[in-house]
């Protein structure tokens, strides 16, 4: 009997598919668990604010506000849908879906509102994320077959920005899963093109319908962010990479698929119309307007990289590549240097599917990033823009690494050194994603000289998720009847306040005209922490000895 359940175990074990999923499990019980640690970030109220914009555009013909029109939908949509369900099922029939608590005078009110929709939007950040760890699963299970594609989602997780944007950041997380969705995606169908070629005539077939539901699919990654209209782009390119390695003379059959790259592009711009209200008018304009503004975005911010502040439309052309090179662990670096060499070797030899899959990683990986230099498109907040590419990378250097063990099959000796390496590695990089905890996002690799030598020289705290830990400290030990002024961005703070606080802007502390004794807790950017220098410092958050933000009592 026990011989029977150990030998099932054992059999359990090797299937590809349950250790795939035994790792995404643990991904996921890992993040639900740990998702309530992260702060609220300075753009999530913003995030918010856009859905309450379109609705009152829809409703009441009210002109959206600022660039809210440009910002996508889908994400922010979604969650507020899930956040006005929960409020039904615990309010009952009589709760009204459009009464946005406090959003007009009463600031507890607002604050409420936006900490019960954050309760509801961070678990599903997290739970977004969860596609692009499948996706990069599907993506390596693609190249290198399912026995070790298990590795993938380790390898992500192990990108410590990556994982750290994955419970507040409601633009780029999920942007990244659906680009990489789409990557896998795509692959599948553009093997299904080849093997099932098309009649020039309308009728209801499979090959349509996938055409069909490829474009309501990129419509919903540019209802996220606009720039995805590209991966129509990437489809087709990837459609006439993989026709050619069947010989030249085959790619004037591609003309045989035009309606089905109608059909999709079609389904893409219903979809983009319908999920962007600000674009009904003339979806035309809209979206040439929406890829001017955010290229050039018109912010009067500046960034700090290399040591000097830039306003965000002057970056230099090395931005995004340098932020990649000092943030991601320079294990995965090198892995993915090497899986590219193993790619081109591999890629006579692969079948349809693979090809177009490793055409795809590569469009995803490099072709926006390199749009961008030659745009010279405006640049902020480090790599955060990019984040999409982070997916590919993880996905070519794990399968960089799958290739090399498999081929060291005749030296055991050599794989097992391998093996106890990676795992050395890995257990360095993960140690130090639980000390950096909440904060997994301002990781540097050692090759930069970590988070100590970023200091006055990149941007750390961008997000302000650390007001949230200095707002607790202040719970515990401010004096209630001193007001506590938060500088650069009051909701990050505010909303983890005890209700007995007071709690200010500098800005309207500033205009009512600041008296002593009073508390001050900084944004740690643009010189926020070196307002009151005469005040001393009573409470620093640090992460490896570096300061996030500071707690100055001024008496």
């Amino acid at each position: 009997m026990y011989n029977n359940f150990f030998g099932y175990c054992q059999a359990a074990l090797k299937n590809s598919y349950l250790k795939i999923g035994m790792v995404i499990v643990t991904i996921a019980i890992i993040g639900f668990s740990t998702v309530s640690h992260y702060g609220f970030s300075i753009d999530e109220a913003t995030e918010m604010a856009m859905v309450r914009r379109n609705y009152e555009l829809i409703t009441k013909g009210q002109p959206i506000p600022s660039d809210l029109k440009y910002f996508g939908t889908l994400f922010n949509f979604t969650a507020e849908a899930l956040f006005q369900i929960n409020q039904y099922f615990h309010k009952g029939p009589g709760y009204s879906a459009t009464n946005y608590e406090g959003d007009a005078n009463d600031e507890k009110g607002k604050i409420k509102a936006l900490y019960e929709r954050m309760r509801i939007k961070h678990p599903l950040t997290f739970f977004t994320s969860l596609i692009a760890y499948l996706s990069v699963t599907g993506i390596v299970g693609i190249l290198c077959g399912w026995e070790y594609a298990w590795l993938a989602p380790i390898v992500l997780a192990l990108f410590p920005r990556f994982w750290g944007h994955s419970f507040f950041n409601p633009k780029d997380i999920p942007f990244a899963s659906f680009f990489t969705l789409c990557t896998y995606g795509g692959a599948h169908l553009i093997n299904y093109y080849q093997r099932n070629e098309p009649k020039l005539k309308l009728e209801f077939n499979k090959i349509y319908l996938f055409s069909i539901s490829y474009g309501i699919l990129i419509g919903m990654l540019s209802s996220i962010r606009i720039g995805g209209f590209l991966m129509l782009f990437f489809i087709l390119a990837a459609h006439i990479g993989v026709t050619l390695g069947q010989g030249i003379s085959q790619v004037k059959n591609i003309y045989k698929y035009a309606i089905c790259y109608i059909l999709m592009f079609l389904a893409w711009a219903a979809t983009v119309t319908i999920l962007q209200p600000a674009s009904w008018a003339n979806p035309v304009a809209w979206f040439f307007e929406t890829i001017g503004y955010l290229s050039k975005h018109p912010l009067p911010i500046k960034t700090l990289f290399e040591g000097t502040e830039y306003p965000i439309q002057d970056i230099p052309w090395h931005f995004t590549s340098k932020w990649m090179l000092i943030s991601i662990p320079i294990i995965f670096q090198i892995s993915f240097l090497v899986g590219l060499g193993l790619l081109a070797l591999k890629y006579k030899k692969f079948s349809d599917r693979a090809r177009a899959c490793s055409i795809l990683v590569l469009l995803q990986i490099f072709a926006l990033p390199i749009i961008a230099v030659v745009k010279h498109s405006s640049g902020y907040d480090d790599m955060r823009h990019y984040l999409f590419v982070l997916p590919g990378i993880a996905s070519i250097a794990t399968a960089a690494l799958i290739w090399s063990y498999q081929a060291l099959a005749h030296k055991k000796a050599v794989q097992l050194g391998s093996i106890a390496f990676l795992i050395t590695v890995f257990a360095a990089i993960l140690i130090e994603m639980i000390q950096l905890h909440p904060y997994q996002y301002v990781y540097f690799n050692r090759l930069s000289g970590g988070l100590a030598a970023a200091v006055n020289r990149y941007e750390i705290d961008y997000w302000a998720l650390s007001l949230r830990e200095g707002m607790e400290w202040l719970n515990k030990n401010a004096n209630p009847k001193q007001p506590i002024i938060v500088a650069g961005a009051l909701y990050p703070a505010n909303l983890f306040a005890d209700p007995n606080l007071t709690v200010i802007s500098l800005e309207k502390a500033t205009e009512k005209g600041l008296s002593k004794p009073f508390y001050y807790l900084p944004w740690g950017r643009w010189g926020f922490p070196k307002q009151f220098p005469e005040c001393p410092i009573v409470h620093r958050v640090e992460r490896e000895g570096v300061t996030l933000t500071s707690i100055k009592h001024c008496q």
